[in-house]
């Protein structure tokens, strides 16, 4: 910001710690002793689902040994119906799918392939046990082991056809029906064959689950999916009777270690990463069920948290996991909320001023650490043209003729809070909270307001008065960061006022101090700001800069969540 040539002293101001890099923070907390214990740690994470869902999905072992089959009950236990030796396996839904190369369709593709009917022909023997009929299936070259119904039967051949099925059935003279499973069913096959493995149909009661098994390291088992190494099971269920919704569920520790390589870089400090794991652990934790319609809890893009395996896990970022292990964030015993972001450029923002109600330990702090690390986003400036903002208003569905003059409010913290976007016509348009962060986020433009922390001004306007505490060195942007002592001697903080009296070169004089309700005409307006992301909760970046000088995991979490349990 361009600063006036007459500097601006507030009279007798003291100004808050927050400004002051070192410094140690001692929030009040509240029961320590409330430590929360998760009723399970199983977690289901949606992989493909609704418009992702696929016809098949491969699984290669990476670490392990051949897959045991089986599923899950209500409290997430396993239950093992059958196994294969084999290391590479793919699950087909139950239908004419059709294979070329190594990949299978569920229409006739173009050009020659192999079939995996969905007809079969069904021994009349319902068997005891899975290695029952496995011993069985071995008196056909083509026969295979089936859980139907929560019993194990013998299933012979690949049909297209209930016809066809009918034919071996008698040209073959096996003892059974020709049959076709229900539209829930999953088949099994070696990948790159046609060759059935196994079969697994229990209508709407139970989804099959795969469980690759450890191998002679007895190092615990990682799985290769498309292009991705995970840790734990995997679920397919055939929701609305096509195409297959794949779930991974793993133990919640296990999925933290696949959730901190791709939200912090692993390279950070350990502390930090430490921060982060216990941030993305209690966001799971009480988010369960978040999915629920598809059957699972959290999903693996930035909807929930991002999750992609173990590819790119290090050292560092198990490290943190492992030495957090079991570890959230409470108030008053109950897990909290948790938020996290990028950079917040200065200051964070009570999230009832960006999402909705208020939650206690959400509260806005001024942050002086991230001065000290480059977060890539330390300041940014947009300039837009009143045909630009009109435009963009109108792209997003706004009916509104040119714009003439933009109102915006601030926070107490300094952050947006409101823009008011009023045409030629009169007509008003508001956006509040986090929508005023992002109403002017353009890609058509090339023109992005990254986070919450901006300022309007109109091109060739004023900047926003300055304000120094003592010195020329102790800026005060925010006026939430000032005391006032009074003649008597009393230290009142401010009331946050539209306008404040201060001593200049020239006198007392009464200035604005970030324009908030001011309306800006102009024909070019421009946005500057810092930070990343919607301000609310953890920084990363500022988690990274307590963490180089010195400070611990629990410091970083009490310092971003307000009166926090850490435990």
């Amino acid at each position: 910001m361009k600063r006036k040539c007459i500097q601006r002293v507030v009279m007798a101001v003291v100004a808050v710690a927050a400004v002051l890099a070192g410094v140690i923070f001692t929030p009040s907390g509240n029961d320590v002793s409330a430590v929360y214990e998760p009723d399970n740690t199983i977690v289901k994470i949606g992989l493909y689902y609704g418009a992702d869902e696929m016809v098949a999905a491969n699984l290669l072992n990476e670490i392990g040994s051949g897959y045991t089959f089986g599923y899950f009950d209500s409290n997430r236990e396993f239950h093992p119906v059958g196994e294969t030796d084999e290391t590479a396996i793919t699950m087909l839904k139950d239908w004419n799918m059709y294979l070329v190369g190594n990949k299978y369709y569920d229409e006739a593709p173009n050009s020659e392939y192999e079939v995996v009917g969905c007809y079969h022909v069904r021994l009349n023997i319902e068997f005891a046990a899975y290695e029952d009929a496995a011993i069985a299936a071995q008196e056909y070259s083509d026969a295979f082991p089936a859980y139907h119904n929560g019993a194990w039967y013998v299933c012979v051949g690949s049909y297209t056809s209930a016809a066809d099925a009918e034919v071996a059935l008698v040209e073959r003279g096996i003892d059974g029906i020709a049959m076709t499973a229900s539209s829930s069913c999953i088949t099994v096959v070696a990948t790159g064959t046609t060759r059935i493995l196994f079969q697994f149909d229990y209508g709407t009661s139970a989804s099959l689950a795969v469980m690759p098994r450890p191998d002679e390291s007895g190092e615990k088992p990682q799985t290769w999916f498309r292009n991705y190494k995970y840790y734990g099971a995997f679920q397919y269920t055939r929701l609305t009777g096509g195409d297959i919704t794949i779930v991974n569920v793993v133990d919640m520790e296990d999925y933290i270690k696949g959730v901190i390589p791709y939200e912090m870089n692993t390279l950070w400090p350990l502390e930090a990463l430490k921060a982060q794991a216990i941030c993305a652990r209690t966001y799971a934790a009480l988010r369960y069920d978040t999915h629920e319609s598809y059957g699972f809890d959290l999903c693996r893009t930035v909807c929930c948290q991002t999750y992609l395996g173990t590819n790119a896990a290090g050292e560092g970022s198990d490290r943190a996991v492992e030495e957090t292990a079991g570890e959230y964030i409470t108030y008053d015993g109950e897990l909290c909320s948790v938020f996290y972001f990028s950079s917040d450029g200065g200051a964070t923002e009570n999230c009832e001023n960006v999402f909705t109600q208020p939650l206690p330990y959400l509260r806005g702090v001024y942050d002086p650490y991230e001065e000290y690390v480059d977060t890539g986003r330390k300041n940014w400036s947009f300039t837009y043209t009143a045909e630009e903002i009109t435009n963009i208003l109108q792209s997003k569905g706004y009916n509104c003729s040119r714009i003439v003059s933009i109102t915006p409010t601030y926070t107490a913290m300094g952050n947006i809070y409101s823009l008011k976007f009023t045409d030629s016509n009169g007509k008003n348009w508001t956006f509040s909270k986090y929508n005023a962060s992002s109403i002017l986020y353009s890609s058509a433009y090339g023109k992005y307001t990254y986070s919450m922390r901006f300022t309007v001004k109109g091109e060739g306007q004023p900047d926003n008065t300055i304000l120094y505490a003592n010195s020329n060195r102790d800026v005060l942007e925010d006026i939430g960061a000032v005391y006032a002592v009074g003649g008597d001697g009393t230290v009142q903080k401010l009331a946050d006022p539209d306008t404040i009296s201060v001593l200049t070169g020239s006198g007392v004089e009464e200035i604005s101090i970030i324009g908030s309700g001011a309306t800006i005409t102009a024909d070019r307006y421009v946005i500057s700001g810092s930070g990343w992301g919607h301000n609310v909760g953890m920084s990363q970046f500022g988690a990274k800069a307590m963490a180089e000088q010195g400070m611990n995991y629990k410091e970083i979490l009490e310092f971003y969540f307000t009166g926090v349990t850490i435990g």
